[in-house]
């Protein structure tokens, strides 16, 4: 074997210095087939130890930190398009200004419809076998460290990371023996508030969110994270009422429903002169995940007290959906497994 062929990592048994001296001074006992079949089972051995990654649901409030370019990788990868009509490549988010809620609000969609699995942080350990492996977490407190302070007017298109811990901006945790880390380029943070949240005065924040594990350091006991989206996670209470009406909702909605308050607001005659259908047509609710399949209307919106728009069911429009009319949201009623737009039309 070549020294390459060699020193691969198929080829290769890690061992501490007794056994490393045991084995080679006695190559007849250790034959190639049993070191094989060491590292085989130990190999079995270690999957069996390490956790099995879960569906991820976004359980975010407010998008404070996005990285474009792999958030989009991973929507591209399950069919998905993101909506950056808004944004350039050389831009920073938080200076796109009112363009940013546009942003936000794609993302804000995609992430509900995205099909992610992911290890919770709480049962990373320090091991290669990571590498590769989505990492989610919700409700985790974070330490924060030399985050720049970001603004509209002076923003870097990019920041050089130097590979130091003691000068790049990133947040960490601890989990048993490993440390967590996250690179933070400041062009990701969304807002000057969310920029408040990665420098705190106490130096500690709460955020979940969902990333990439790309490397493990024996050395330092460290794993590396690259974030693809951090927010601000959901009120229980929020969670609560969601739950309360995605069961509502489910046990009461269907398309034989002919006292909905949005009735009066549908014009049917305009619809039909130039039939305008929502595409690709929206399969759930943004807000409560409810089927639509048979529902009556859907809602494309903004959500009060929030800084995005959402398809909506009809429940969700009601309890949480600002209004309808041109800039507000568009009515749309099911039409042959179609949405047809019956209400809130640009002006003529």
């Amino acid at each position: 074997m070549t020294r390459a062929e060699r020193n691969c990592p198929d080829n290769l048994l890690l061992l501490c210095r007794p056994h490393h001296k045991i084995i080679d001074d006695d190559p007849v006992t250790h034959p190639i087939q049993a070191l094989h079949k060491i590292k085989a089972d130990h190999i079995l051995w270690v999957a069996s130890k390490l956790v099995q990654p879960h569906p991820w649901r976004s359980p975010l409030s407010q998008l404070t930190y996005i990285n474009v370019p792999r958030l989009c990788e991973q929507a591209e990868l399950q069919g998905y398009d993101v909506d950056l009509s808004r944004y350039k490549q050389s831009q920073t988010l938080h200076s796109l200004g009112w363009d940013l809620n546009h942003v936000m609000s794609s993302f804000q969609n995609v992430l509900a419809y995205l099909q992610l699995n992911a290890v919770n942080i709480e049962d990373i350990v320090v091991h290669e076998s990571f590498i590769g492996t989505a990492v989610s977490f919700n409700r985790h407190r974070f330490r924060t460290k030399n985050v720049p302070c970001v603004t509209r007017d002076a923003d870097p298109v990019s920041f050089p990371f130097s590979g130091s811990l003691k000068d790049d901006p990133h947040i960490y945790t601890k989990i048993g023996d490993a440390k967590i880390v996250m690179s933070i380029d400041p062009k990701w943070i969304t807002t000057s508030t969310a920029t408040t949240l990665f420098r705190p005065p106490s130096g500690q924040s709460i955020f979940s969110g969902i990333g990439l594990i790309t490397a493990v350091d024996y050395d330092a006991l460290t794993v590396s994270v690259t974030p693809w989206v951090i927010g601000l996670p959901k009120s229980i209470l929020e969670f609560s009422a969601e739950s309360f009406e995605q069961k509502r909702v489910e046990s009461t909605r269907s398309l034989d429903n002919e006292d909905s308050p949005l009735d009066n607001l549908v014009d049917a005659k305009r619809a039909q002169v130039a039939p305008c259908y929502f595409s690709p047509p929206p399969s759930h609710c943004d807000l409560c995940r409810h089927t639509l399949k048979n529902d009556k209307y859907m809602i494309d919106g903004g959500v009060r007290d929030a800084g995005f728009w959402a398809c909506m069911c009809e429940s969700c429009f009601l309890s949480r959906g600002r209004k309808i009319g041109w800039g507000h949201g568009q009515l749309y009623i099911q039409d042959k497994n179609r949405w047809l737009l019956v209400a809130g039309f640009p002006p003529p």
